[in-house]
């Protein structure tokens, strides 16, 4: 078993939910468009879509909340003074 300290968050069930949410809409987005309305859902190329899209992702994850952490550290910073 790995320990993680507080600051270490595993963003990989994140990065899976994002790509099918992602496949998802793209799936929906064609279907609208061609008229499609039978079922289109289908679990093989969605998975293959998970699978090629989840590293990206995930690294589009981490960076932004590594930002977004950067950023309130910086904005909640005693020593800058704003005008």
């Amino acid at each position: 078993m790995i320990n993680k300290t507080e600051t270490e968050i595993d963003y990989s069930p994140l990065a899976r939910w994002m790509c099918l949410y992602e496949a998802v809409n793209i799936i929906s987005d064609k279907a609208e468009k061609t008229g499609y309305t039978k079922d289109c859902l289908k679990p093989i190329p969605i998975n293959k879509y998970i699978n090629e899209r989840y590293h990206s992702v995930l690294k589009d994850i981490e960076y932004e909340y590594k930002q977004e952490k950067l950023q309130s550290t910086v904005n909640s910073s005693p020593h800058i003074h704003r005008h």
